[in-house]
């Protein structure tokens, strides 16, 4: 980071604490994959706390769920909610703690997360919850967590394995938990950093790296062991029109990005990311993208506040434009995927992001239209229309996006 911007005295050091909400619908390998990762990130060096699922600690004492009215089951809710946030802020509390006096950089497992109580009351009910306990629902699905993964219940793709054995508060057959999944998985559209990992074409033991690879990814710790299946993928739309009916839901969002100045000339970019929605609910967020070691480029990212945002406006980069775009996050067969729509500077321009776990391409792989691998090509949704992958075009990078021409 430049010493610019470390002479703010507002700024911190990044907190040392990562946050995972690990979520998804019925029996679909959330305890097992809490396990494996915590495994996983103590080896590596990690303190970490793993927070358990409050519904199962609830119903666990004589609560039947189904048998609730829609009273009782709105008051369930609403405490569930209230228990879930304290149980996990006791844990990421003792996090800052730890890292604050030992400097053990900790990891916060969670077993589901807040917007999962919405999955269960109808929409009236849920709305009415967070205005009695002031709460945003932005905030608390696009703030709270680093990282958001889902997991498809087996109930969908991989039926055979389904079970109700391992869980003694489970009783959902398999449509309902399908449904339940599908309503878990959309709650969770707009969160910045989404992984839906499916059950297609996978057994559980890869679906589980699968989740494994996705943190770690996130963290900006690529470990061979599990591969490098997953990548983020970037295509250049055409004939977008954002005002015509889209045929899955969606949440849009305005975003701003700016570049700060780096004195050090060192390779090391800084941006600040301002977003916010129709509400007016604003997230911050300050990232840092190292200069590329081995190939490879980290990026550390963490939470500004309002206050913080504004102070570092001054700072930006007199060589790059701001960039300002709209943000439509969407689902499409278990793939999350965010379109991009620039405001400013290119105005017009529109592309789309994803992280697709597909495997690397090789010489008995077929590339048709750009696309790197016959199986992205497959993955991406068909009522957008892509005129090629432009992952590896440095011109497309928001980098060089934001770049004024006379620089």
């Amino acid at each position: 980071m430049g010493s610019s911007i470390k002479s703010l005295s507002l700024m911190e050091e990044p907190s040392g604490v990562f946050v995972v909400a690990l979520t998804g619908g019925p029996s679909g390998g959330k305890s097992t994959v809490q396990t494996m990762l915590s495994d996983v990130l103590e080896n590596a060096g990690y303190k970490v706390y793993r927070v358990p699922e409050t519904a199962t600690i609830l119903l666990g004492g004589g609560v039947t769920f189904a048998d609730l009215g829609p009273d009782q089951q709105e008051n369930f809710q609403e405490n569930l909610l209230r228990v879930m946030m304290r149980l996990e802020q006791t844990f990421i509390d003792l996090a800052h703690l730890n890292y604050k006096k030992h400097g053990k950089k900790t990891v916060v497992l969670c077993d589901r997360g807040t917007m999962d109580p919405s999955a269960y009351i109808d929409r009236d009910g849920w709305l009415k919850i967070l205005n009695k306990l002031d709460l945003q629902e932005v905030d608390i699905r696009d703030n709270r967590y680093d990282v958001v993964v889902h997991l498809v219940t087996a109930a969908d793709g991989a039926e055979e394995f389904y079970t109700l054995e391992n869980n003694a508060t489970r009783s959902e057959g398999l449509e309902l938990a399908r449904h339940l999944d599908s309503l878990v998985k959309h709650a969770w559209i707009g969160h910045p950093h989404f992984v839906v990992v499916d059950n297609v074409a996978t057994d559980f033991e890869k679906k589980c790296h699968r989740v494994v690879e996705a943190v770690l990814t996130r963290m900006g710790l690529p470990d061979k062991r599990w591969g490098k299946d997953i990548k983020k993928h970037k295509f250049l739309v055409r004939n977008f029109d954002a005002d015509a009916a889209f045929p899955v839901p969606f949440r849009d969002f305005n975003v701003e990005h700016r570049y700060l100045v780096n004195l050090n000339d060192d390779g090391v970019q800084v941006r600040m990311r301002k977003r916010f929605d129709e509400s007016g609910t604003c997230n911050y967020t300050l990232t840092t993208r190292q200069a590329p070691l081995a190939g490879q480029r980290v990026e550390e990212r963490r939470a500004l506040i309002g206050r913080e945002y504004e102070a570092l406006k001054h700072q930006t980069d007199p060589s790059r434009h701001p960039i300002e775009k709209v943000r439509r996050c969407f689902l499409w067969e278990n793939h999350y995927y965010q379109l991009d729509m620039f405001l400013s500077p290119c105005p017009g321009l529109v592309l789309m992001e994803a992280y697709l776990a597909v495997p690397e391409s090789n010489d008995d792989v077929d590339v048709v239209d750009g696309l790197a691998a016959v199986s992205v090509k497959d993955m991406l949704p068909p009522f957008i229309e892509i005129e090629r992958e432009v992952t590896d075009e440095a011109e497309f990078s928001m980098f060089n996006l934001a770049k004024k021409a006379d620089s």
